[in-house]
């Protein structure tokens, strides 16, 4: 099933919400692992878990998204967009797909150079990412590799920012529909009402 005109599919739209919901929770689970205020040494080892389990979820479910995004056209902009803010929005979700996958990969390579598989869900092993492990300056790489990610996990707290933002602009300023192209059915009647739409 390919996208219509004017909305995204259901696979698209899950995939969208289902990672925009997990990106929340590893950005928090990221954060309190780095403050002694939420959680204590086995808290934060907990969430360190979590967060690793996490990250390998978000990188198979933004490989399965590229896939189908690029076999799936998704709906136009409106013509009525600017020729730069059109552009704007291709190179932002372009660069946004791109972070996705980068960051849970450069956390599977931190997980690699530990002397100890990381568990999913304490359950089954991780595979290491070739090399990393046979290095002798492991504890080099990873704190590049760390710092690397924390980077990108900024990076993208500021694309989501971005992303939402210019949603919100065309849904309450612009009042145009492309906010309700990727939202689902169900919520869509309480977007319209909330800028005034009472009759649809």
């Amino acid at each position: 099933m390919s996208d219509t005109p004017t909305q995204y599919t259901a696979t698209a739209k899950t995939l969208h919400w289902l990672m925009a919901l997990l990106i929340g929770c590893m950005l928090l689970l990221g954060w309190m692992m780095t403050t002694d205020i939420l959680l204590d040494g086995p808290g934060k080892s907990v969430a360190l878990h979590i967060h690793e389990s996490l990250g390998m979820i978000i990188l198979g479910l933004g490989i399965l998204r590229l896939m189908w995004r690029l076999t799936n056209r998704p709906p136009q902009l409106p013509s009525s967009m600017p020729r730069w803010e059109r552009m704007a929005a291709h190179a932002g979700h372009a660069v946004l797909y791109v972070l996705l996958i980068a960051m849970p990969l450069v956390g599977w390579g931190i997980i690699s150079t530990f002397p100890h598989n990381a568990l999913f869900f304490g359950l089954l092993p991780i595979p290491n990412l070739p090399v990393l492990p046979e290095l002798p300056n492991k504890k080099d790489i990873r704190a590049i590799l760390i710092n690397i990610h924390w980077t990108l996990a900024w990076t993208i707290l500021g694309f989501v920012a971005l992303h939402a933002g210019a949603a919100l602009k065309h849904h309450f300023i612009e009042r145009d529909d492309i906010l309700l192209r990727m939202t689902p059915r169900f919520l869509a009647k309480g977007l319209r009402y909330l800028r005034g739409e009472t009759g649809t």
